[in-house]
């Protein structure tokens, strides 16, 4: 299973450094001014220093000075830079990948409340990679981060609902979180709100949790694939191969085939010599 849902970015120079979030910190932006607040020693001033020198934004990009500066900045407390640095670590970019400080890095900022870094502890608990897997503390961090409503964790826990991992199957608090979860705006490729409508969908097809509704459940798979949600591609390949719930048609079962292969799915090369097969005796 793929760790990330996306290509990792700092996850400060996406989310945190907006209009909004720069007015709450007690910094100026004045990169006179942020270094010598810097160097006053305030938390919050060294993190977007170093988060400048990192991408290179407003100065010449250097990692080190901007490793040193996340590493001060997480030893006064700020969080972010602590998920950061276990980013910059699991990534191996402007230091040598290092998974167990990365893996220590994730667990303070879980514990430091950030729901993104109890996210990223979560799959690396489940999947033992630093250490024995351990599932069941895995699910008790999902949960932290769902309550926050991080949408990835709302989707791993809604699925462990599904399958009984999150302490009992209950396909109603499945459906709950899955809809919680499309409720992110997000228009991204494979985005988390794309994720939680095929999932939905499924449940939909199958009456679980939800009266049963094929029409809906095809709307929400369809509207993944549409998306490029691999899983939901190859779910509406096979739809169109069985004959389940529409019409069998093999060109449009080919199509999706084709386009999940296309999109990265190697897996789809099997389904596509079936159904090449199968044209070709038909």
């Amino acid at each position: 299973m793929r760790i990330f849902f996306l290509t990792i970015t700092l996850f400060i120079s996406i989310t945190l450094f907006n209009y909004e979030a720069k007015s709450q910190l007690s910094i100026d932006t004045d990169i006179t001014i942020l270094r010598a607040q810097s160097d006053e020693g305030n938390p919050d001033a060294k993190f977007y220093l170093g988060t400048q020198y990192y991408i290179g934004r407003d100065l010449n990009q250097d990692f080190d000075k901007a490793i040193k500066l996340f590493q001060q900045a997480s030893d006064g407390g700020n969080v972010s830079a602590t998920f950061n640095l276990g980013i910059i670590y699991a990534k191996g970019r402007g230091v040598e990948i290092n998974e167990e400080k990365a893996f220590d890095y994730y667990k303070k900022a879980a514990y430091g409340g950030l729901p993104q870094a109890q996210f990223n502890y979560a799959l690396w608990l489940r999947e033992g990679r630093v250490g024995e897997a351990n599932p069941i503390e895995a699910i008790e961090w999902f949960k932290a981060s769902a309550n926050k409503n991080f949408d990835r964790s709302l989707i791993e826990l809604a699925k462990g609902y599904e399958t009984g991992v999150a302490g009992r199957r209950d396909y109603r608090e499945a459906v709950k979180l899955y809809r919680r979860a499309r409720a992110t705006d997000d228009n991204r490729d494979d985005s988390p709100y794309l994720q939680a409508t095929f999932y939905l969908g499924r449940l939909y097809l199958k009456g679980l949790g939800v009266s049963q509704n094929a029409n809906k459940g095809l709307k929400f798979i369809r509207e993944a694939a549409d998306g490029k949600v691999n899983a939901a591609l190859v779910e509406m390949g096979r739809i169109y191969e069985e004959g389940r719930y529409l019409n069998k048609d093999l060109n449009f079962a080919l199509n999706y085939f084709l386009e999940s292969k296309k999109n990265g799915f190697i897996e789809s090369e099997e389904d596509i010599i079936r159904i090449k097969k199968k044209l070709g005796s038909s």
